[in-house]
């Protein structure tokens, strides 16, 4: 009974907060948190357009009690999701910022939009390469979503379920950080290697519970292609003898044992608790790579940008392709790169990128010319996306109603 009338006066709460006047607060999330597009446009609205003079930030973060990225982002509030809030205070926070911030800003999970008024704004993390089969979809809960290209558009809309006049067509604003200026391999301490190589694989297996009915077996190692440790030497031998390194991040939602790369010189394994430790982002440090280890992620449509090698690890496509599916008919009409299968097709690729043997230039060219043809955003993508939210804000206050106040 008592639990009846406490669900009952918290929903007396939550309605009545959905009547409370907007303000002035943007909410930013990512995953992992402080990443991936929406933190370069949270920096960029910070560093550049001083929005937090201007405006309250929050960032969603799995527990606000363990955070420490106070020292990255002094002026801002953190908020924990609303199925990490444990009390009741908890909850009645989450609601209060999900229903009366103005402007929300997601790209990983679909934090959507909550009431009219708001501007809610999906910058996504990949465009469309392996089937989402209902696991990430959108359902057009948002104002405006990010899709890299008009080349997109027809999967995007079918398999993420966005409507085609809500995309607007632009780079991710991630990518910009490819042509910093930055010697990032002098600060990271890689400057006298022959080449440095970074290995982006997706998930075989997902700690995202949508997304467990696709798991796949994986390799014995949990690094694909590699099914034994002694492989991984192998690897490792080669990269010191030629005075290489691959630096191996894993992604977010694969379960991994880091033991097994715990005796290797050359292969290093990397995080994004590392990166940050080292004021580094991510694609500042891929731009600064001499060639991509990949698969099915999307990140190759990215580092296509960089014109430089990529290989692509399919061992397990047909597994892949039987189990979750591709959004082609034939994932290589757009995956161009040296196929790798096992451990002598990996030191084979590595082998032809340190002797400057290029096979596949050509192949990535033509595709990096059908996806990116709005040339002029290629590089500027961070503040095209920041002076878009500026702009919605500032039309939200031109035409009142909603009680929405002062905007920037």
């Amino acid at each position: 009974m008592m639990k009846k009338i406490a669900g009952f006066a918290a929903d007396v709460v939550y309605r009545a907060i959905k009547k409370l006047p907007l303000s002035n607060t943007i909410i930013f999330e990512s995953h992992p948190e402080l990443s991936d597009n929406t933190y370069n446009v949270y920096r960029f609205l910070v560093d550049r357009r001083q929005i937090d003079k201007k405006m309250k930030l929050v960032w969603l973060v799995e527990d606000d009690k363990k955070v420490d990225f106070r020292e990255y982002l002094p002026n801002t509030t953190f908020l924990n999701y609303y199925q990490n809030c444990v009390s009741a205070a908890d909850r009645l926070k989450y609601h209060y910022y999900i229903n009366t911030a103005k402007c929300i800003v997601f790209c990983n999970r679909n934090i959507g939009k909550h009431r009219s008024g708001q501007f809610s704004l999906c910058l996504q993390h990949g465009m469309p390469l392996k089937a989402s089969n209902g696991g990430y979809c959108i359902h057009d809960n948002c104002d405006k979503c990010l899709c890299v290209s008009e080349f997109f558009a027809d999967n995007y809309h079918t398999d993420f379920d966005i409507s085609y006049e809500k995309m607007f067509f632009c780079p991710f604003p991630r990518t910009d950080d490819l042509f910093t200026e930055r010697d990032v391999r002098s600060e990271l301490g890689f400057s006298s290697y022959e080449k440095v190589f970074v290995w982006l694989p997706t998930y075989r297996k997902s700690t995202v519970k949508a997304m467990e009915g696709f798991n796949l077996e994986g390799s014995g190692t949990g690094i694909p292609s590699m099914n034994t440790v002694e492989e991984l030497k192998k690897v490792d031998a080669w990269l010191r003898q030629n005075r290489c390194v691959i630096l191996f991040k894993p992604h977010p939602a694969q379960p991994i044992d880091r033991a097994v790369a715990s005796e290797l010189t050359n292969f290093v394994m990397i995080d994004n608790a590392w990166l940050r430790d080292k004021g580094v982002r991510l694609y500042e440090l891929l731009g600064k790579t001499d060639a991509l280890i990949t698969d099915y992620s999307s990140v190759y449509y990215d580092y296509l940008l960089t014109d430089k090698p990529i290989g692509l690890t399919v061992d397990d496509i047909d597994d892949y392709i039987r189990i979750r599916g591709f959004v082609y008919d034939d994932p290589f009409s757009v995956l161009k790169g040296a196929r790798i299968t096992d451990n002598d097709g990996l030191i084979a690729f590595l082998s032809d990128v340190l002797a400057e043997n290029d096979i596949y230039a050509r192949e990535r060219g033509s595709i990096k010319e059908e996806i990116y043809k709005n040339a002029a955003l290629i590089g500027h993508a961070t503040e095209y996306v920041s002076d878009m939210i500026l702009d919605a804000l500032r039309k939200k206050r031109g035409s009142g109603g909603d009680g929405t106040g002062d905007g920037v």
